[in-house]
């Protein structure tokens, strides 16, 4: 298969390309030149329409990172913009090109959680595909449309799209690493994350499983994450002391299982996350 990664050159599109290398001819779409062997490399902007078909035909399936990871350091707008314009403008070049299959890469932010202006609680546990999206901020909104755009496509074109779901991605970098111990060691600040995380290769398997998918008949949006959550405390306690309101089913939740359920993952496309911090930490 011939697949086109935009974003391609990122922390964890990186990550993607050198995995679908194995076995499918690849191509990068970024500002940035990609790291290492690759097919070909598109120099595009994914806010110019025109430069996105020309880099897209002749492609069969897209995989859609390209985009701004987070509100936290742009005006809102920005993010929005070039979130939302983007994701549209590679749907428009794939439909235009004739591409079968559309991965897009979404967030848990869809929900609300992660970058919340006011408190928030799950309105159940575990949080599935059915949750209410509440999201405050333009990255999680922008999210949101992007997974709206997808399913528009599908209807119009009957493209294959997926919306992969993702909390934040965990890569196994050095620098990052002793990162992400520290937010072990300060867990408690860190509850508008649920606590939730993957691993990166889990990324790229999810990527694959999205790649090879039966035929959804509409758009398919499902979680991936790492079947644990990423502290040492046991998940009940966690959401005693953070979310005492939440009703937390009795057969639920006997170690330290991820607030996130990928079942439905597990269901359709056939994921499971096979690595977990341990695999980072050593």
């Amino acid at each position: 298969m011939k697949v086109l990664v935009t974003g391609g050159s990122g922390k964890v599109g990186k990550y993607i390309v050198a995995d679908l290398l194995r076995d499918h001819e690849v191509g990068v779409l970024d500002l940035r030149n990609p790291v290492g062997a690759h097919t070909s490399y598109h120099r595009a902007d994914v806010l110019s329409l025109s430069s996105l078909t020309r880099a897209i035909e002749g492609y069969d399936a897209v995989i859609h990172l390209a985009g701004i990871p987070h509100p936290l350091d742009l005006p809102g707008e920005k993010v929005f913009q070039v979130n939302t314009i983007g994701t549209f403008n590679a749907l428009e070049a794939s439909a235009l090109s004739g591409v079968g299959t559309f991965v897009f890469m979404s967030s848990d932010s869809t929900l609300g959680f992660a970058f919340a202006k006011n408190p928030m609680s799950p309105v159940s546990v575990p949080v599935d595909e059915d949750h209410p999206l509440r999201p405050q901020d333009p990255y999680g909104l922008s999210k949101v449309a992007g997974e709206l755009l997808c399913a528009a496509y599908a209807r119009t074109y009957g493209m294959q799209t997926i919306s992969l779901r993702a909390p934040w991605i965990w890569v196994p970098e050095a620098t990052e690493v002793e990162f992400y111990k520290s937010l072990v060691r300060e867990y408690d600040r860190w509850q508008n994350n649920l606590w939730a995380y993957i691993h990166a290769y889990d990324v790229c398997g999810a990527v694959r499983k999205a790649l090879t998918a039966p035929p959804l008949g509409e758009h398919g949006t499902f979680f991936i994450a790492a079947t644990d959550q990423w502290t040492d405390r046991p998940t009940r306690e966690l959401l005693k002391r953070f979310y005492p309101d939440v009703i937390v089913p009795d057969d639920s939740y006997e170690g330290r299982e991820s607030l996130l359920s990928s079942a439905r993952a597990g269901e359709v496309l056939g994921f499971r996350a096979a690595f977990s911090k341990d695999d980072l930490f050593g």
